[in-house]
């Protein structure tokens, strides 16, 4: 018989497998680094379960500390934050409103009043001139015509003197100078005003050679007459508009206060309860690390024993329930979470924005050396606070729970398995 017959035979026939893997075992237990390397990896597991379970306790389970807590506290201080700045938005519009019902709305509607009655007038006139053209006109169209000459020569001079009377309406406001809108005509209803001027002055001249002429048949009118009735008429209304725009603006703005104050939530309270079986699982899973743990190191286990429990029970007893937990809590919490943080930033990021876009507006209507809306934007206390963002919150710790404690949970179990079951299987084929 062969070396190589005689000792399979003896292999077979023979407890050598078994003596062997029990030498090594012993081995293991005396040599330090080898019985640390081991223990090192169980803690590990330990460890990383107990951080998962510490994190978990504190912002789920604790409600004083409690993401859902946290997150409330947050979002009430931001709305609360928000209504202190619609509070004072508020109070700057009452006081631009002040300024404009005692020293400039008698401006806007007496000239309004002017625009719209030439507007009526001259439009009368132009079925006038129209007749004049056939038949005889009567005394009362006469009159008519007559007063539309009047009418226009006053609005010219109430234009010529505007700028003076709103300068002088200006120096009597108890704001000194401030909160007021000194310049009424922006952006293109300066050209508009001008447009107004010219019209009139040719529509007076014109009315003043034609009125002696009607009582007898008149020469044809030149149609430059009617388009010079239908130019004045359409920049007469916008000049009328352009006057009116500041007061619409405050208005506006009151309008859109009063809406985003009634949109701003004041229940930011909301709770999450884990499901009891699957925490129960989970903290029945660490108990179960913790416990073959120490049964190994007090040597109630062996290395293959260890070994043989953790394949067949680790899954069941340890990262099942961890997965479960995790995606309860990121479909019913974490989810919330990020649905109440986007629609905060939404609702936060469109009121400074517009608040912004308003004041900026109005402020092209104040004199130029008027900062008040400027220092008022500027003490808006958004601006100076640092950015709130999830990073530098309490959210972050928690929402990143399971990529640093379950994915750690996982590579240790996996890292030991695979170092104690090598080891034993690389003794095992020694042996043969």
């Amino acid at each position: 018989m062969s070396t190589k017959t005689v000792l399979s035979e003896i292999l077979q026939s023979s407890d050598v497998a078994d003596r062997f893997i029990s030498a090594m075992e012993t081995r293991h237990r005396v040599q330090t680094s080898l019985m640390m390397q081991t223990v090192s990896l169980l803690s590990d597991v330990v460890d990383a379960h107990t951080q998962l379970s510490n994190m978990i306790h504190s912002y789920v389970i604790v409600s004083e500390t409690s993401l859902t807590s946290v997150l409330a506290k947050v979002l009430t201080s931001m709305g609360g934050m928000m209504q202190g700045h619609i509070a004072s938005s508020t109070s700057l519009l009452a006081t631009l409103n002040d300024v404009y019902l005692k020293h400039v709305n008698f401006l806007v509607t007496g000239l309004s009043s002017q625009l719209q009655e030439c507007d009526s007038l001259t439009a009368e006139s132009h079925v006038i001139v129209i007749r004049a053209q056939s038949t005889r006109i009567t005394h009362r169209e006469k009159e008519r015509l007559e007063l539309l000459q009047e009418r226009l020569e006053y609005l010219r001079i109430t234009l010529v003197d505007f700028d003076s009377m709103r300068d002088n309406s200006a120096r009597n406001s108890s704001r000194q100078w401030h909160y007021f809108p000194d310049r009424l005509l922006v952006g293109d209803c300066n050209t508009v005003f001008q447009k107004v001027n010219k019209s009139l002055e040719y529509h007076i001249d014109w009315l003043d050679e034609f009125i002696p002429t009607v009582w007898s048949m008149v020469d044809p009118v030149n149609a430059v007459v009617f388009v010079n009735m239908t130019s004045l008429r359409s920049n007469m209304a916008s000049l009328s508009k352009c006057l009116t725009s500041y007061k619409e603006e405050l208005n506006s703005f009151q309008d859109y206060l009063n809406m985003i104050s009634t949109s701003i939530s004041h229940d930011a309270e909301f709770t999450y309860e884990p499901p009891v079986a699957i925490l129960s699982s989970f903290q029945s899973g660490g108990n179960w690390l913790e416990s073959i743990s120490t049964r190994y190191i007090a040597n109630e286990y062996s290395k293959k024993e260890l070994v043989e429990k953790v394949e067949s029970k680790i899954e069941s007893r340890v990262t099942t329930p961890v997965s479960r937990l995790y995606s309860d809590i990121q479909l019913s919490l974490l989810s919330e979470v990020r649905e109440r943080i986007d629609k905060q930033q939404e609702i936060m990021v469109s009121f400074y924005g517009d608040l912004l876009r308003r004041v900026t507006s109005l402020q092209r209507y104040m004199f130029s050396n008027d900062t008040s809306l400027q220092q008022f934007m500027r003490g808006v206390s958004i601006w100076r606070m640092p950015t709130f963002t999830i990073q530098n919150s309490q959210v972050l710790p928690f929402l990143e729970f399971q990529s640093c404690c379950s994915i750690s949970i996982n590579q240790s179990i996996n890292q030991s398995f695979i170092c104690l079951n090598t080891e034993i299987r690389e003794k095992q084929h020694k042996v043969r």
